[in-house]
């Protein structure tokens, strides 16, 4: 099937048309993907590239699990992380074709259990809020809530309430994801369906979208998808369990093939019709890329001072064209999507890692269309990539310098151990077992780690799962010399900022 695609048409579409010098080199592209493969380290690797209704490009590399001959093809399924977003957008704009809701609409008209800690914004806040970035939180805030927890939709939602804002009402955007779950939520409560179920009929079904899915456990039985890989505690790539993710899957846990992805852009290319059936309005696609708030992420050339942020996307100009992308990332994941709208292309790159790939190669393809060679950052981000992998050895090596020697715990550890809150997440346990402490995050499992004593009453948090990286808890006593709470010095993990947690000791 790989290859059944791949040259299909190459003969005559090996090149776009050549107004304006846009050429994407379809005999080049094959040894470049394999060269990444190398570069990078990547297990597993798919490309597709769409013009108009025509498939110029799509091929699987490498496996879906490394150690196991399990060839990635068009139909492999990845995790394509933040990239589910512009799903949630497509839902919404649905419902709005359908008269159902208002762009502009209140989130609190459909959610009373919806609250954020300024009770103006809670009141105030729209769908187009939601959906642009501007709930004054800080950057993929409140990720400690969702990330690998058994906490529901329902119950992320409601402790928002928790997080504090760190600017003015649609001041400025900052990214977020817990914003996009609880858009899905209003797409529950409008259809009568889970945003699951709904993305599924309208979506999925109608483009012919047969291998993606939003649900873990239905993700989990198709036997054609990639596992995710990280490094360990060595720097070797190993598989890992990919989390389930349904409580953020508006956000960022849609499981998609190449091909699957491929129908999806001749949609929104061809302004919601696929296969001369009408999906959605051309309205709502156009406001669905239409410029909603100024959001350059990144620096030139992936972004520039004009680059703003629709529903669910990134819209740049660029060489006189519109350039709309978004890119995604989830333990072991990455993602990469790019549309030239008035040039009808469009490009998805999947891979089952946690690695710049995607990008590298999306800009690549970008050089060849617009003949422009700032665009060729293969190097540069090679560079940074290799660099990256050396402070993190360099970091795992330095790990608790400067210690304090020969100093020991105010108390006898049995004395630590007990139960302490957040008021956003809920409990966190310090157990004494064995001779030693143990934390242990009462809705993450992912979070349960060693305390091993450093000096005073700062001990290393030794986290049993790997992806986790090893950090610091510190023990806080008042004047009494009674332990008060925990304040953890803990490198964020992908969108969980330890320092949002508030954590006191339960009396």
């Amino acid at each position: 099937m790989k290859t059944k695609i791949l040259l299909l048409i190459a003969a005559y579409l090996s090149i776009l048309p050549a107004s304006k010098g846009q050429t994407i080199k379809l005999d080049e592209l094959d040894s470049t993907a394999k060269k990444l493969m190398v570069d990078f380290d990547l297990p597993g690797l798919a490309v597709g590239i769409v013009r108009n209704d025509s498939i110029l490009f799509a091929k699987g590399y490498g496996v879906r699990e490394i150690n196991k001959d399990l060839p990635v093809n068009t139909n492999t399924i990845f995790g394509i992380g933040s990239i589910s977003k512009s799903f949630t957008a497509l839902t919404l704009g649905i419902l709005v074709s359908q008269g159902k809701i208002n762009w502009d609409d209140r989130v609190k008209d459909f959610l009373p259990y919806f609250e954020l800690y300024d009770p103006y914004v809670t009141v105030n806040f729209t769908i187009r809020d939601l959906l642009t970035h501007r709930s004054r939180l800080n950057w993929t805030s409140g990720g400690t809530l969702w990330y690998h927890s058994d906490l529901s939709r329902t119950d992320v939602i409601k402790g928002l309430k928790y997080l504090k804002p760190i600017s003015g009402f649609r001041d400025k955007p900052a990214y977020q994801n817990v914003m996009y779950l609880v858009a899905g939520e209003i797409v529950k409560e409008v259809s009568g369906m889970t945003w699951d179920e709904f993305l599924k009929v309208n979506v999925f079904n109608k483009i012919k979208m047969k291998n993606s899915t939003s649900v873990s456990s239905e993700r989990e039985v198709n036997a054609n998808i990639a596992r995710p890989h990280i490094w360990n505690d060595n720097f070797e790539r190993i598989a890992i369990e990919q989390e389930k993710g349904d409580n953020l899957a508006p956000a960022g846990f849609v499981y998609s093939s190449v091909s699957d992805m491929m129908n999806y852009m001749k949609l929104l290319l061809n302004d919601g019709i696929f296969e001369k059936d009408t999906v959605v309005s051309k309205d709502i696609i156009d406001e669905i890329f239409k410029p909603q708030i100024i959001f350059p992420m990144f620096p030139p050339p992936i972004h520039n001072e004009f680059t703003s942020y629709g529903f669910g996307w990134w819209i740049t100009p660029g060489n006189g064209h519109k350039i709309i992308d978004h890119s995604g990332g989830i333990d072991g994941m990455s993602a990469n999507l790019v549309m030239i709208k008035d040039l009808n292309i469009g490009i998805i790159v999947l891979t089952n890692t946690d690695e710049l790939a995607p990008l590298v190669l999306t800009l690549k393809l970008l050089e060849q269309v617009f003949n422009d060679k700032s665009y060729d950052l293969y190097a540069s981000f090679k560079g940074y990539r290799d660099y990256l992998l050396t402070q993190e050895k360099s970091n795992k090596e330095k790990l608790g310098k400067p210690q304090i020697s020969g100093t020991k715990p105010s108390l006898d550890l049995k004395l630590y151990a007990g139960t302490y809150n957040d008021k956003m997440y809920g409990d966190i346990i310090v157990k004494y077992k064995d001779g030693n402490l143990e934390i242990d995050f009462s809705h993450t499992p992912l979070f349960k780690a060693k305390l091993k004593h450093w000096h005073y009453d700062t001990f290393i948090v030794d986290w049993y799962d790997p992806r986790v990286s090893d950090g610091f808890i510190t023990f806080n006593f008042n004047e009494k010399k009674e332990i008060t709470g925990i304040t953890l010095d803990q490198q964020n993990l992908l969108d969980v900022d330890f320092s949002e947690l508030e954590i006191k000791k339960e009396n």
